[in-house]
């Protein structure tokens, strides 16, 4: 890797901007986009004499940028968290992290150390997502602590804690339907070992998540829980892929006596297959229908889900393996070491909704829709073989139109900034009706992040609005940037330009002034 296209300064600590920077502003950004795009992910890994170990694990840090009649500004702040002030205090993390094992924790007593080493105290460090909920902004790691946050100032507010809903670890994507209600995936871990759909009902409350609870609980297929990013969820219906990247629960529970990280509790069994559990949500009942797929996989992001002729379609980015996870330490990346030969792909299942006392043939496919996966009946099972909608390769951080959430859709857009292919340093717009890719790259030192899907208010079809793209460039002599592209031709309409660092983060949302509404960005 030469030294020019280097992904090493992607990774290093940002500074806060605590007083509101003009951008510099080129081109046209369109009327209609006013309001905040904000950002969370890990920003801040050095501690003095200490460096944390992945990428995951950097202490969260939430940026803004404000867009209000051609004027951009921006701001940057870390997240208040008690893993942050306690990290600060002790020169260490306190908290057990992905990558990172928990260190001793100064401002407690020694007999309360000693009770949270048989009982660990759950991360607030929520570095991962950034979604809204009744007007509020949230933002969420993989533990059950969720913090708020002040979407004018960035100040960090009340911390909320689901494992009173009976999560221990949850999926950060909180999806919210068009009822208004909002849920999200979770797993408990110090009690039974189960999975768990937490639903919060849509609420005027100041404090929605006091309604939170367990839509359904139901055990793992498997000797212990899977590891999950994320979920689907149709209008009627939840999906969860279950995979053969499995939590050790004997190192887990013991994880912060033995001095463990969650990596390390974390095994891969590829003899093992997926398994999709499908959940009604009017009723929260588990379908009776087993769904296993013909090959193991891993995934992080689902694009969408949608009903089609009482089938549910599902499209993600899949990878053979979860190798990813081993590229993404700091002493990995900040060595230019990273390599991944197995980028994600995009993939459609399509799982039929079975009616009771169905007459089945032995080896019948069972999907209708028009796709070429397939679902084969075998022995009371559902066998799924998903189908290939792009041959390309390297994309993550999947976004649409939301507009089109829960809905047929047609394209999707997702960034490859550190992909190891031909598609490095770009942003792409897959069609999924003829798996063609659209590129838009600037040079190997610029890298686009997450793009965001804004959709024109006035819009008429699927492509009308404009993607959101943060991009971090390398080389120091070039600002970093927000870009608006045209999301129909991935043309640049505007730039906004930053005289400071621009990390590269995990998700974000725009939150609009004009449509007083809000879109999340990846969160399927």
């Amino acid at each position: 890797m030469s030294s020019s296209s280097s992904i090493a300064p992607l990774f290093r600590s940002t500074e806060e901007q605590l007083t509101p920077l003009t951008a510099t502003v080129t081109g046209n950004i369109p009327e209609w986009l006013e309001g905040r795009y904000m950002r969370v992910g890990p920003g801040l890994f050095d501690l003095d004499d200490f460096t944390v170990n992945h990428w995951f694990d950097g202490f969260a840090v939430v940026y803004k940028f404000e867009i209000s009649k051609n004027k951009v500004t921006f701001i940057k702040k870390y997240l208040q968290s008690d893993a942050y002030k306690k990290a600060m205090a002790a020169k260490r993390p306190v908290y057990t992290e992905f990558g990172t094992k928990a260190h001793s924790d100064v401002t407690k007593s020694i007999f309360s150390r000693v009770i949270c080493s048989v009982i660990p105290e759950l991360t607030d460090n929520c570095a991962v997502n950034i979604f809204t909920f009744n007007g509020q902004v949230f933002v969420s790691s993989e533990s059950a602590n969720i913090r708020q946050i002040n979407p004018k100032t960035l100040e960090t507010m009340d911390k909320i804690d689901l494992s009173k809903a009976g999560a221990t670890l949850i999926s950060s994507h909180f999806l919210t339907d068009s009822r208004g209600d909002m849920y999200t995936f979770a797993t408990e871990i110090f009690t039974s070992a189960s999975y768990s759909v937490i639903k919060v009902p849509a609420s005027d409350s100041k404090n929605p998540f006091k309604k939170a609870k367990a839509l359904c609980t139901f055990s793992p297929n498997n000797k212990g829980p899977s590891v999950y990013h994320s979920f689907a969820a149709s209008d009627n219906y939840i999906v969860f892929i279950e995979q053969p990247l499995i939590l050790n629960m004997l190192k887990l529970i013991s994880a912060t006596v033995k001095g463990r990280c969650l990596y390390e509790c974390m095994e891969w069994q590829p003899h093992l297959l997926n398994t999709f559990y499908i959940i009604d949500k009017r009723t929260g009942k588990v379908l009776p229908t087993k769904y296993i797929s013909t090959k193991p996989f891993f995934v992080c992001h689902h694009i969408n889900c949608y009903e089609e002729d009482n089938q549910l379609v599902i499209d993600v980015i899949k990878y053979d393996t979860p190798d990813l996870f081993d590229k993404m330490f700091l002493n990995v990346v900040r060595q230019d070491k990273f390599d991944i030969t197995n980028g994600g792909c995009v993939q459609q299942f399509v799982l039929p909704l079975l009616q009771p006392n169905q007459e089945l043939t032995e080896g019948q496919n069972l999907v209708t829709v028009k796709s070429s996966a397939t679902a084969e009946w075998r022995e009371d099972t559902v066998h799924l073989t998903g189908h290939t909608l792009s041959e390309q390769r390297g994309y993550e951080q999947p976004c649409i139109n939301p507009c089109y959430r829960g809905r047929k859709y047609r394209y999707f857009y997702a960034s490859a900034m550190i992909d190891c292919g031909p598609l490095r340093n770009s942003l792409v717009k897959v069609d999924t009706a003829t798996g063609s890719v659209q590129v838009w790259k600037e040079s190997v030192t610029s890298y686009p992040g997450e793009p965001q899907f804004v959709p024109n208010p006035m819009g008429q079809s699927e492509e009308d609005g404009v993607l959101l793209v943060p991009v971090t460039n390398t080389d120091p002599a070039i600002d970093d940037s927000l870009v608006i592209l045209d999301a129909a031709t991935l043309k640049e309409i505007g730039r906004a330009s930053i005289t400071c660092h621009l990390p590269n983060l995990m998700h974000g949302l725009f939150i609009s002034f004009i449509a007083l509404e809000t879109v999340s960005v990846g969160e399927l």
